[in-house]
C-alpha cells in the first residue's frame, strides 16, 4: 500500500478515532464551561440554575456531539494530507 491509498477499514478507524477525540475534546469544554457558570452562581450569590441553563447546557452538549459527527464523516470524505500508518506490529 502507498501513501496515498489505503484500506477502507483504515480510513473507518482513522475516522472513527478523530470523531471520538473530538467529541471528547467539545465534551471538555463543556463540562469546563459548565462548572464556570456553577462555581459563578455558586461565588456571585444571587444567581440560580434555572431551565435556561440546562438547555444551555443541553446545546452546548449536542454541539460537540454534531461537531464530532462532522469531523467523522469529513474524514471519510475528504483524506487527510498524511495518510495514517499502522504501527510497528501491525497494530
Amino acid at each position: 500500500m502507498n501513501a496515498h491509498t489505503s484500506s477502507p477499514s483504515a480510513v473507518v478507524r482513522d475516522a472513527s478515532n478523530r470523531g471520538l477525540r473530538t467529541l471528547a475534546q467539545g465534551l471538555a469544554v463543556d463540562v469546563l464551561a459548565a462548572v464556570a457558570v456553577v462555581l459563578t452562581a455558586a461565588v456571585a450569590g444571587g444567581i440560580e440554575w434555572t431551565e435556561a441553563y440546562w438547555v444551555a447546557l443541553g446545546l452546548a452538549v449536542a454541539k460537540s456531539a454534531v461537531t464530532a459527527l462532522v469531523s467523522y464523516v469529513a474524514r471519510l470524505v475528504v483524506p487527510p494530507a498524511v495518510q495514517p500508518t499502522t504501527r510497528a506490529g501491525g497494530a
